[in-house]
């Protein structure tokens, strides 16, 4: 075993990882700013750990969070609009799963970090892409067979590219003014000099269609993304989402 302590680009520090000197290569990351955040967060690095235990997870959260259940946490410097875009290119991985909290794992993802043997980064599209929300324009019209990447599930791995790609991907979010990322995301990697690849939807799992419920001969999903996983104040909700694995 081995301690590894990392120190951000822009001198964050971030707390202590033990994990094992070739696990160290590759990890999950979250950034989860609040109590309900880091809970579900939590939530989801257990489900990385049931079918990945040897898998490390580090969160970004704010100073004094409860950080049990992951191997690793650091500090979100304060004044950042959207700390997921500032923080990415710190993470302390070679390769790296960045996962938005609202995500549940139901599967060993080495199959996934294979692909970036031969990829910089991978995403999958947005489902409901055809919606105007989808379809804002920052700088430049984009053919709309390129839609926007849901920003929540990213693989990437450690490099100058990469970290070129979301140093500008933190300032395009910081000038373009828009609430959500994945506007500025879409027209960066237009224009990106890295290779990519588009996740299939099961490793990005939005949206469940009727006869998946009943039968499909879809593939079943490996990542789960749904708005349900969110920290939920109403009773009921909260209920059902923790039955969810």
């Amino acid at each position: 075993m081995m301690i590894v302590q990392t120190r951000g680009a822009a001198g964050r520090q971030a707390a202590e990882v033990t994990m094992a000197d070739e696990q160290a290569q590759r990890g999950v990351v979250y950034v989860a700013w609040g109590k309900a955040h880091v809970d579900v967060a939590r939530r989801s690095a257990a489900s990385v750990k049931k079918h990945n235990p040897d898998l490390p997870c580090v969160i970004w959260c704010s100073a004094g969070d409860d950080t049990s259940g992951f191997d690793g946490s650091f500090v979100i410097p304060d004044g950042l609009k959207r700390p997921k875009t500032a923080v990415l290119q710190d993470s302390p991985f070679q390769e790296t799963l960045f996962l938005d909290n609202d995500t549940i794992i139901r599967a060993d993802l080495s199959p996934l970090f294979g692909l970036l043997q031969n990829f910089d980064l991978c995403g999958a599209h947005v489902v409901l892409w055809h919606r105007p929300r989808h379809l804002k324009v920052w700088r430049k019209e984009l053919p709309e067979s390129f839609p926007e990447i849901n920003t929540g599930v990213l693989l990437y791995r450690k490099n100058d590219k990469t970290t070129a790609f979301f140093e500008s991907w933190a300032r395009a979010f910081d000038e373009a003014g828009f609430r959500v990322d994945q506007v500025t995301f879409r027209e960066l990697l237009w224009d990106a000099d890295l290779r990519f690849y588009v996740l299939p939807p099961q490793f990005n799992k939005r949206v469940f269609e009727g006869s998946e419920v009943i039968y499909s001969d879809q593939p079943k999903a490996r990542i789960l993304h749904l708005p349900i996983l969110r920290p939920q104040k109403n009773g009921f909700k909260r209920w059902f989402s923790n039955l969810i694995r």
